[in-house]
């Protein structure tokens, strides 16, 4: 038996971002018509609180797959050697149970993220959405830029961080790369005012504030993904309309939801649905032009497996990475 090992380098080769956003509408189909298996993440945190370790086991039915994501999580190695999201995705056939596949998981991690964002934007955002407002410069902010382009034409991106210097070097990264007109602003409400806004932050409180909020917007909170941080406050949950990636895991990791909930703003009720539900039509994406629509992001084992599903056959296909023996305790008699 072979075990297929590919790093990062061979994922950006084979895992285009297009190809990504239909992979992520796959696997959101897959939550809503329950052919998933996807237990809530668990999470070991230092003791300082430097960073954690997170493992997300799971089970998809199509294609059939069982597998898990070990990743660490460390914030503060943003500007370093280090990525901030380290680890792999281990690919096991539901056949026998065989191991076929190591993938690098922090540049699958990184597309997967940005991807599945932009396929719950394109359900839920206004189609008339214009405006981005990014909130963080850090490497998932440079994915969803990418991601959210390929699913609204967006003519001005608004981009905040706390340092506005940062800020406005990523700025000038993104106008060239994109060819679309990148500005830092200096207040988080400035990009607050956009039609779309995505949160990509590692802020444990809130930088995001319902009362900047007006009728019609969309808003992506990604970088919160433990119950302890929150990117936006209490009056941002209960003022949207609130969808999610998995309802189990947002009903114990979301920490905008569940601070939410603790002041007795909103129920369980509050989250409408899924976004696979919208995108299978068991939920209506918005009730009236007015609202404000909201993605809870905290990731799912089901979107690691489609996407590593997809980057083993190609890279298989075109024979990238590097093929280990790996013998079984049968095999070695």
């Amino acid at each position: 038996m072979q075990i297929r090992v590919l790093d990062a380098t061979a994922i950006r080769e084979v895992l285009s971002m297009d190809r990504c956003i239909e992979l992520m509408r796959r696997a959101f189909e897959m939550v809503a018509t329950g052919e998933t298996i996807q237990p809530v993440r668990q999470a070991l945190g230092t003791p300082d609180g430097r960073g954690v370790v997170g493992w997300m086991p799971g089970y998809t039915a199509r294609p059939e797959w069982l597998g898990i994501k070990v990743i660490s999580v460390f914030p503060s190695n943003f500007g370093t050697a280090f990525g901030s999201h380290q680890g792999m995705v281990l690919l096991f056939e539901a056949a026998h149970g065989s191991p076929v596949a190591v993938l690098e998981a922090g540049t699958l991690t990184a597309i997967r993220t940005a991807a599945a964002t932009a396929v719950a934007t394109d359900v839920l955002a206004p189609a008339g959405a214009r405006s981005l407002g990014i909130l963080g410069y850090g490497e998932q902010a440079e994915t969803h830029i990418d991601a959210l382009l390929r699913v609204r034409p967006f003519e001005l991106i608004s981009i905040w961080g706390r340092d506005l210097h940062r800020a406005a070097r990523f700025a000038a990264r993104s106008s060239e790369r994109f060819g679309v007109r990148a500005v830092a602003v200096a207040d988080a409400r400035e990009a607050a005012h956009a039609d779309v806004i995505c949160a990509v932050t590692a802020a444990t409180d809130p930088i995001l504030h319902g009362a900047w909020l007006h009728a019609g917007q969309h808003l992506n909170l990604v970088g919160s993904s433990v119950p302890t941080a929150a990117e936006a406050d209490e009056e941002t949950i209960a003022r949207g309309r609130l969808f999610v990636d998995f309802r189990e895991s947002a009903l114990a990791l979301s920490g905008e939801f569940r601070r939410a909930k603790a002041r007795g703003l909103v129920t369980d009720e509050a989250i409408v649905g899924c976004v696979g539900d919208v995108i299978v039509g068991k939920v209506a994406a918005r009730a009236a032009p007015t609202d404000i629509t909201v993605f809870k992001s905290l990731g799912m084992a089901s979107e690691d497996l489609v996407a590593s599903d997809f980057v083993y056959r190609e890279a298989a296909r075109r024979g990238l990475g590097v093929l280990l023996d790996w013998s079984s305790p049968a095999e070695s008699h």
